[in-house]
């Protein structure tokens, strides 16, 4: 299975093409222009729907190499290839995490103002954001392929961008964060037992989906 995570992170970081690094330069230059000090966590959330994204791509790179087919042949049952997809996913967290304590480091290194609550919730929405997109969009890919798996990422990415709205009008402000951050544990718990929940229960549907594709 060791060998089938490599090569799942292998093509995760094979999809960082010059197109991905010129999206999310041009949402750098745009959020640093007109969000101020925001523009860190902002481009955070950009950062961490182009990773779940990436998985996406991943996965349409295996179908135009026909690398199912040859997957199939080697002595690995369906629990443990989805097993390694699913660890191959939360290998790559700490890419989105980095993106985020490095980016709202930068916007304090340029706006000289710092909340803990922007790079708290960064974080944790670094860590959430991208499990959540494989949770909702690896299933739909094992049973109705590639394009209705992309279909899926939509809500996600409209609930982000909401949210990056709600920033640029004022709508939220950093008092929201700290009432948010004072129950952050709370949360934390939650969101770690809610997601656990949904991560067998998306594997189980994945598995039966790459079986049925067989």
């Amino acid at each position: 299975m060791r060998g089938i995570i490599y090569k799942d992170l292998c093509l995760f970081f094979k999809g960082v093409d010059k197109i991905v690094l010129l999206v999310l330069g041009g949402l750098l230059i745009l959020f640093a222009a007109e969000s101020g000090v925001y523009a860190g966590m902002l481009f955070s959330f950009a950062l961490d729907m182009m990773v779940g994204l990436l998985h996406l791509t991943a996965l349409e790179k295996e179908e135009k190499t026909a690398w199912g087919k040859y997957q199939r042949t080697l002595p690995v049952g369906a629990g443990k290839v989805m097993a390694g997809k699913y660890a191959a996913l939360l290998l790559t967290v700490p890419v989105s995490a980095a993106g985020a304590v490095v980016s709202n480091l930068a916007a304090f290194a340029v706006y000289r103002t710092f909340w803990p609550e922007v790079l708290g919730l960064s974080v944790v929405a670094a860590i959430i954001v991208p499990p959540v997109f494989a949770v909702f969009s690896l299933p739909f890919y094992y049973w109705f392929g590639s394009q209705i798996a992309q279909f899926t990422s939509l809500p996600l990415a409209f609930l982000m961008f909401y949210a990056i709205k709600n920033f640029e009008d004022g709508w939220w402000t950093v008092t929201d964060l700290a009432a948010l951050a004072g129950n952050l544990n709370s949360l934390l718990l939650i969101g770690a037992l809610s997601l656990a929940g949904l991560f067998l229960v998306s594997l189980a549907l994945s598995a039966a989906g790459y079986c049925r594709r067989k």
